[in-house]
């Protein structure tokens, strides 16, 4: 099944969000969601890594501007080289969404707040994830 992933540019100004599209096995709740999600991010990752992208890519004169806003140009080379564990990083994101670091939305509308929450999804729906941001201070 393919979904939609809005994906923001770090650094963007204009059309901060760009849709991307992700092809997904069959998910039944937001567990399986996330590990889906998890399984093609990680498995992306170690492709690169177990090729070992020697060569650098070169940066268009946007990129660079566009980093600079930020404050870190980079070439988004991973020089440790180490491939992740698949098991590891997907209990790491449920915890993550059990503690509240993020949220999920499906066509606009919040996934639910646990892992087990059942989940529907169809043909290009429009999936966010949302990390939120922990504010400095205390409450009082």
């Amino acid at each position: 099944m393919q979904v939609q992933v809005n994906v923001k540019r770090i650094g963007k100004r204009r059309n901060a969000i760009e849709t991307r599209p992700y092809e997904i096995g069959e998910v039944h709740d937001v567990g399986g969601l996330i590990a889906a999600f998890v399984t093609a991010e990680v498995t992306r990752f170690n492709a690169r890594a177990e090729a070992g992208e020697t060569a650098l890519r070169y940066l268009t004169s946007e990129e660079v501007a566009d980093a600079a806003v930020v404050g870190k140009i980079g070439f988004g080379t991973d020089y440790n080289g180490q491939v992740q564990d698949l098991a590891v990083a997907i209990t790491n994101a449920h915890q993550s969404f059990e503690d509240g670091i993020y949220r999920i939305f499906i066509n606009g509308e919040e996934a639910g707040e646990t892992c087990a929450t059942p989940v529907t999804l169809r043909e290009n729906d429009a999936v966010t994830f949302v990390r939120l941001t922990m504010l400095a201070g205390r409450m009082w």
